[in-house]
């Protein structure tokens, strides 16, 4: 999913928010930017060895700008759901 401006400015605020004055593991600066694209990781089986595209973690990549190490968080517990599908009304008539 593409992330927008607005939505990554939501992203910033929610991080300074619950995580405050976060500092990178690697470089200990804290100046973050939020990557554009929100990703998947997918989910793998280790018996079969087969990768299921359907199974995965949702994740919204933060990148340090010194550094370039990478964070990644739930975008569920930030507020960012999937959208339902359309529901239709048991009796209402297919057209």
């Amino acid at each position: 999913m593409k992330l927008n401006e607005n939505d990554q400015k939501e992203i910033i605020e929610w991080i300074n928010k619950k995580c405050g004055q976060m500092r990178c593991t690697c470089c200990g600066l804290g100046n973050w930017s939020v990557l554009d694209m929100s990703t998947l990781s997918l989910g793998y089986d280790l018996h079969s060895t087969r990768f299921h595209y359907h199974d995965g973690i949702p994740k919204i990549t933060l990148m340090c700008t010194n550094c370039g190490h990478m964070l990644s968080f739930n975008p569920n517990i930030i507020g960012f759901k999937p959208d339902l599908p359309a529901q239709s009304n048991p009796g209402e008539e297919k057209k």
